[in-house]
């Protein structure tokens, strides 16, 4: 009987790509051309996605779920987490917030706060 033959592109090429973006793409997976900007326009497809781990403290992830009850309990649709700092990321990249020469974490929330204003 006959082996099958499994290469290390079958087996972790795709997923590993997947998870890690990386440029290499299987003959069997295509991915979507990826987009340059954040907005989209009707009946235009989701850009490709990354999974990303943030790390917020107490006070901080106790900020976002007030933000989502309160969406909710005003009238709208409970909103994630995820879907909030999605938001918010969109929206600091059209300010055109300059971050050159910034040499810490106090230093970018200050000018971050500034360019709400």
């Amino acid at each position: 009987m006959k082996r099958a033959r499994i290469t290390e592109e079958l087996a972790y090429g795709t997923a590993l790509d997947r998870l890690t973006g990386g440029d290499r793409v299987t003959s069997t997976v295509e991915r979507p051309p990826e987009s340059k900007s954040f907005s989209r326009q009707p009946g235009q497809t989701r850009p490709s996605m990354i999974k990303l781990s943030v790390f917020l403290n107490r006070e901080e992830d106790a900020y976002l779920e007030s933000l989502a009850s309160t969406a909710k309990f005003s009238g709208g649709k409970k909103l994630s987490k995820t879907k909030l700092i999605e938001a918010m990321v969109r929206a600091y990249s059209q300010s055109g917030i300059d971050v050159r020469g910034i040499k810490d974490d106090e230093e970018l929330f200050h000018r971050m706060a500034a360019q709400l204003r």
